[in-house]
């Protein structure tokens, strides 16, 4: 019998995973899934704050995107008429003969301090600055009237602090009080600009705010655009190619915010003796402030129904202050704590017809 002279080979069996080894690798596994949970968890928490935060002023960005908007419509529907020797376009009797042409407008462009304004608020309800005008938006409170877009009709924004009672449902028993963005948009129908004075055909914007018993048939002319508005600042502006030699200040005609269409525009340095009524700016400048919603609730848990003292009542009444102004109010905001976001744009009216000056 032969014998194989090679030596025996035996199959190596292969050596098993210790406890220790085991129990060193769940808790590296473990601590791995623990770090992804927070990563994912803080992430998750990332984002949501942040869509919640872009949720939080898309509403304010509409806001501001209607009011430059409907800026851009504004309308004067200037004509040119005789001017008698009383200063009017009025003739004292048959024999007052003209003494020259004017011009001349029934409807009104105006900006200023909304406590002014308004008449009744103050400048903690009403903070800051206001805008009426007139412009074709065809808004009507008559049957089949709906597709006349054509209509002339009031248009005015202004900020204002209150509860929310007039339009929240009824079964919502909580007073949500907050800065909002108002619109004030009587139908064409109200829009009398012939039988009242300059400045008296808004008069009513404060006191006519949604209620109870704003309907289908009654709609209220004034109503909230947008909630979580602090501020509104309007600065009526001439471009400097407008000027002579594309020099001068673009301010002059509003240096304290303040701009009345059917006045005369003083400061301008020009000729011509009917100076600027009656004509619109043809450029205005629109900022719009508007904070959080965490931030609105931490506000009226602060003061309640009273209006908060967060924008100082010195601020925005010369346009030459305007940068340090806006640092002055974004300074309150933090020191208060609130998360805010500015909107900022120059509105070109369309219907503007400015000559050199």
């Amino acid at each position: 019998m032969l014998r194989s002279s090679s030596p025996l080979h035996f199959r190596r069996q292969p050596r098993a995973f210790t406890l220790v080894e085991l129990l060193v690798s769940m808790t590296v596994l473990a601590m791995i899934m623990v770090v992804s949970a927070q990563v994912i968890t803080e992430t998750q928490r990332t984002w949501t704050q942040g869509s919640a935060r872009a949720e939080q002023f898309r509403e304010a960005r509409v806001a501001f995107e209607a009011i430059t908007q409907n800026l851009r419509q504004a309308t004067l529907n200037p004509y040119t008429t005789y001017l008698y020797s009383n200063g009017t376009t009025v003739p004292s009797d048959k024999t007052d003969a003209p003494q020259s042409y004017v011009r001349k407008s029934e409807l009104q462009f105006i900006t200023g301090r909304s406590a002014t304004l308004l008449g009744g608020g103050d400048a903690s309800t009403t903070p800051l600055h206001s805008v009426f005008f007139q412009a074709a938006l065809g808004v009507s409170n008559r049957t089949g009237y709906d597709g006349m877009t054509n209509l002339l009709c009031g248009r005015g924004y202004f900020v204002s602090y209150g509860s929310d009672l007039g339009w929240r449902p009824p079964h919502v028993t909580i007073n949500r009080n907050r800065y909002r963005l108002m619109e004030y948009r009587p139908a064409s129908e109200k829009n009398s600009v012939y039988s009242v004075d300059s400045g008296l055909w808004f008069a009513d914007a404060l006191s006519q705010g949604v209620t109870a018993a704003d309907s289908g048939t009654y709609r209220a002319a004034t109503r909230p655009v947008a909630e979580n508005i602090m501020a509104l600042i309007i600065s009526p502006r001439v471009a400097k190619e407008n000027l002579a030699g594309g020099g001068g200040d673009p301010t002059w005609i509003a240096p304290n915010y303040e701009y009345d269409s059917t006045k005369v525009v003083v400061g301008g340095g020009n000729t011509d003796p009917q100076g600027t009524q009656h004509m619109l700016p043809p450029i205005v400048t629109v900022t719009l402030v508007a904070i959080d919603e965490a931030s609105a609730r931490k506000l009226e848990e602060t003061v309640g129904a009273n209006a908060p003292s967060v924008i100082p009542s010195n601020l925005f009444t010369n346009v030459a202050n305007f940068e340090n102004d806006l640092n002055s109010l974004e300074a309150s905001l933090v020191a208060n704590k609130l998360t805010y976001r500015v909107f900022s744009s120059a509105v070109a009216l369309r219907n503007a017809k400015w000559k050199n000056l």
